[in-house]
């Protein structure tokens, strides 16, 4: 296999006191359901004033059908979902039906397995004979019903995925193609993750202005971006720390998103001879709702929670002693019996819970043009 192609989905456990791996027929159903659905929506795009979305319709429930809706969930994320719309007919969300034969007590608990969607039906809105969480924040909404919808064919956003198009399209590409996940895109996302300093001695206002971030993005672009890379996997570490498997295969994730976030910044473009950067950073603060709305379904895939009533009541007796309060936030995060993490909410209520966080999805933002340029022209 090429060194920079790796496959890391093998090393994910289940959570909590199971913490068994998952069966080999799961783990390569996760492989062609991210290669299928990055090939099949890659065109994908809209602006931020776009009345659209995206409608995937995944006809059959087959272990197979199920990952391609986990896939979905993960990958599908644009910057015209309007979280504070109050009509909520009208926020946009990307909408994924399920045609399914089975009880809805089969399909439910198939799809909150961990080995599908994990715990994001505690929060997204979604329809099994009746309607849950329907003024949900999430951007993805599921539907589950017994006969298929008819298409619309002159609707380009919505699309039908059958078994046997899934089958073929796997049949025809070689492991590496199928499995091979190209890491170079992730492992450079995590290192603007990692300027510390540059990033947190920022003050938490005006955090969508790019002019702040200069400093940090010249040390990234003539420092980081040009170190080379190891492996992403590192199999001694990977195996005895699923908090290092799941913040790796964040990284994937959120990576996995970056070509369809070039595409819409791009249709904003007024001209040809409009700067790159200036795009960027005029949709920095969508950019970075986009970013969150995909970081919190991915999280509760991966099987994370908000925290509760009670870990949010120590939270805010810690308010005044912010060295312990981080160090509490870090805790519930890493204990794979709770994983609860505190940023799991609105992009409005993350202001106010927890807005230094929300500068290194600006700074991000920001690098996404750039790490794209070194790896397309980086040698395979």
């Amino acid at each position: 296999m090429n060194n920079t192609l790796e496959k890391p989905f093998e090393y994910l456990t289940r959570s909590g006191k199971d913490a068994r791996p998952f069966e080999p027929e799961i783990v390569k159903n996760w492989y062609c359901a991210r290669a299928f659905v990055l090939d099949r929506l890659g065109n994908v795009a809209f602006k931020p004033d776009d009345d659209a979305h995206l409608h995937v319709i995944i006809n059959g429930d087959t272990p197979l059908m199920l990952s391609l809706v986990r896939q979905v969930a993960l990958s599908a994320h644009y910057i015209n979902f309007d979280e504070d719309n109050e009509n909520e007919a009208e926020r946009k969300r990307t909408v994924i039906t399920i045609v399914s034969t089975k009880t809805s007590e089969e399909i439910l608990a198939e799809l909150e397995d961990e080995a599908c969607l994990g715990n994001l039906l505690s929060l997204c809105k979604y329809t099994i004979d009746e309607t849950v969480n329907k003024d949900s924040y999430i951007d993805i909404e599921i539907e589950v019903v017994k006969r298929r919808p008819a298409i619309d064919t002159d609707n380009q956003n919505e699309f039908l995925f059958e078994e046997n198009d899934v089958m073929t399209f796997c049949n025809s590409k070689t492991e590496d193609e199928l499995c091979g996940i190209d890491t170079r895109k992730a492992q450079y996302a995590d290192r603007m993750y990692k300027l510390g300093e540059l990033i947190d001695n920022l003050p938490a206002e005006n955090i969508h202005d790019a002019k702040r971030y200069t400093l940090a993005l010249n040390a990234f672009l003539f420092d980081k971006l040009q170190d080379s890379l190891d492996a992403l996997i590192n199999a001694s570490e990977w195996e005895k720390d699923q908090i290092i498997v799941r913040k790796a295969l964040s990284n994937i994730f959120c990576a996995d998103c970056f070509e369809s976030k070039v595409k819409s910044i791009e249709l904003c473009r007024e001209d040809s001879e409009q700067k790159e950067s200036k795009l960027w950073a005029k949709y920095n603060e969508l950019l970075c709702k986009s970013e969150h709305a995909r970081w919190v379904v991915e999280k509760l895939i991966m099987g994370f929670r908000p925290l509760n009533e009670a870990e949010r009541f120590e939270d805010e007796k810690l308010a005044p002693y912010p060295v312990k309060r981080n160090k509490y936030r870090d805790d519930l995060k890493k204990d794979m019996n709770k994983l609860a993490h505190i940023d799991i909410c609105s992009y409005t209520d993350l202001r106010r819970i927890d807005p230094n966080n929300m500068k290194y999805d600006s700074f991000l933002m920001l690098g996404i043009p750039h790490i794209l340029r070194k790896v397309r022209n980086g040698a395979l």
